[in-house]
């Protein structure tokens, strides 16, 4: 299932804290990127509209206070292509006294066709973020990492914790030996957020020990870790270190593994939900090319109605007034016809960005509803395993087996707040195959339900595993038996999220999708999956092999997970 497309591709928003050449510097560096794209054109930057090729116009437009003075720019180059339509657009705002700003640069993108575009982040930004140095409450923000010493670490623990701070900040810290794989994969990730988000780079291991100690065992970042910490960290409360999320080592060193890349994605996920700083929301620029251009007009006309008033005194002089008023006329229709063509232009693309906003809005809200049905539904199968837990709890206690009850307390295991953790946990399920591909899984990371689905994921694979060691010790019934009637010390799944086939008519369209690997390298068809999520756009779902009891070559006695992912393709998709 696919989320509505968005016609925004990218957003990077930021403050300036020191706003005096705030406009003129965003014109020189805007100025300079244009040049480059454009080398033949010659790039104005004063008010008004401007051609830079067949295909491409530039509009830059201009705010003034009552005091006559500029306090607002907006640059924006539209580039008309056969495949898509790209729109980028530069905004910076100061304040009137000049000590503070804001910028804003989107990239907006409205295909022409179905094709799926790959969108890359406007080099000017990065340029911008060097020229202006912006800031983020107390995180500066950067195109390279701000190297951390072991005597800087409380600094940024306060950059960490500051309220003020509203975009990510990436910690990571070098690896105890170097390696250029890792320093190139941090330094491309660092470059690709600039602008979205703060950088930092523990220098050696004292200022990875001292950052343990200063912000706490849950919180820290090890050697040749990378950490993005959200807004609003809280050292104080373990259970918040799993909201910032890790990627270890392995990730960066593997040349084959390129789940590196979703951090940067996830900050520009990010990045694209967070709304506009007020400043910049605000602003209101004059339409002041129209208003020339109804200048020309009334210009025109009066001259055509001055030569439309004046008698011919011969017949020379009478055409010569006629083709002088037809050229006047018809140089009012050219006008008139592109003012129309523009117009037209911008009222289709506002109408397609409105549509998109809309259907973005009405998929959040039926996820929101979605995700309300499934937290009702944990909040249920939660009250049950409760009530069930504290009558074996008392029992136990009447026995007068009180430390079998605290020992089963202290060793209860805990649960994956990512896939990427759930990955590395799989040595655990004892009685399962899994040949899922994990670059497919990974990518949930980047969902902000990830969490979420992560922990529903391991109780769906807890699940499976309990089944196949049932199974195996007699238990003669599938796994949809095994859910609605448990034997003893069973951890079944939620009965309503168990699907063990698929319709007819999904496997006749969409069998394809539904081949997945198994031990020894075939694909076998799998029908029967585990919903993480009832609903929504993306909908993870684990389908599974039932052969523990079975005489299929090669894969009897197993239990295999072939697919763990997003929602797969069938009748009902969107």
């Amino acid at each position: 299932m696919s989320t509505p497309a968005s016609t925004l591709a990218h957003r990077s928003a930021f403050a300036v804290s020191d706003a005096d050449t705030l406009l003129d510097t965003v014109r020189w560096v805007s100025g300079a990127w244009l040049r480059k794209k454009f080398p033949h054109a010659a790039v104005q930057l004063g008010t008004g509209q401007h051609v830079l090729g067949e295909s491409s116009l530039l509009l830059t437009q201009a705010a003034y206070d009552d005091q006559g003075s500029e306090y607002a720019t907006r640059i924006q180059l539209r580039e008309d292509k056969a495949e898509a339509i790209w729109r980028t657009t530069v905004t910076a705002v100061r304040s009137g006294a000049g000590d503070s700003g804001a910028v804003s640069v989107d990239l907006e993108c409205f295909p022409n066709t179905t094709q799926t575009f790959h969108t890359s982040k406007p080099n000017l930004i990065r340029t911008l973020v060097a020229e202006l140095e912006p800031r983020d409450g107390l995180s500066r923000l950067s195109v390279n990492p701000l190297r951390v010493t072991h005597d800087r670490v409380h600094s940024l623990v306060d950059v960490l914790c500051d309220p003020e701070r509203q975009m990510p900040a990436i910690v990571a810290a070098r690896p105890t030996r170097v390696d250029p794989l890792w320093s190139e994969r941090v330094a491309g990730t660092v470059r690709s957020v600039a602008g979205d988000a703060s950088t930092y780079l523990l220098w050696d291991l004292a200022a990875v020990d001292a950052f343990r100690e200063a912000i706490g065992h849950d919180h820290r970042v090890g050697p040749g870790v990378v950490r993005t910490f959200l807004p609003m960290v809280d050292p104080a409360w373990a259970a918040d270190a799993s909201r910032h999320r890790i990627m270890g080592p392995a990730r960066w060193l593997d040349t084959a593994d390129q789940t590196w890349r979703s951090v940067a994605r996830r900050v520009h996920a990010l990045a694209l939900e967070r709304p506009l700083p007020r400043q910049l929301s605000t602003v209101a620029f004059p339409d002041r090319i129209a208003e020339q251009h109804r200048q020309e007009r009334r210009e025109s006309m009066d001259k055509a109605r001055v030569l439309a008033s004046i008698p011919a005194q011969r017949t020379g002089e009478q055409d010569e007034e006629v083709r002088a008023e037809v050229a006047l006329l018809t140089g009012l229709l050219e006008q008139a016809d592109k003012e129309l063509s523009e117009l037209g232009r911008g009222a289709d693309l506002a109408e397609r960005a409105h549509t998109s906003t809309r259907d973005q809005l009405q998929a959040v809200i039926a996820e929101r509803d979605n995700e309300i049905e499934d937290h009702l539904t944990t909040l249920d199968a939660l009250q049950q395993a409760r009530a069930e837990t504290d009558r074996l709890r008392l029992l136990l206690l009447r026995q007068g087996r009180s430390e079998e009850v605290a020992q089963a307390a202290e060793s209860l295991p805990s649960i994956p707040t990512s896939f990427e953790e759930l990955w590395e946990r799989l040595e655990e399920l004892r009685n399962l195959t899994v040949t899922a591909d994990p670059r497919i899984a990974l990518r949930l990371d980047e969902h902000p339900m990830s969490r979420t689905w992560a922990a529903k994921g391991w109780t769906a694979l807890v699940s499976l595993d309990s089944y196949a060691a049932a199974a195996r010790d007699g238990f003669q019934g599938g796994f949809y038996q095994f859910c609605t009637t448990p034997p003893a010390g069973a951890k079944p799944y939620p009965i309503k999220q168990v699907s063990m086939v698929e319709s007819g008519p999904t496997m006749e369209k969409y069998g394809h999708e539904r081949l997945f690997l198994v031990p020894g390298g075939a694909r076998v068809e799998m029908q029967a999956h585990l919903k993480l999520a009832t609903r929504g756009q993306i909908a993870p779902r684990v389908y599974f092999l039932d052969e523990v009891k079975g005489t299929r070559d090669g894969n009897a006695g197993r239990l295999v997970v072939g697919y763990v992912g997003p929602h797969l393709t069938n009748m009902m998709t969107n």
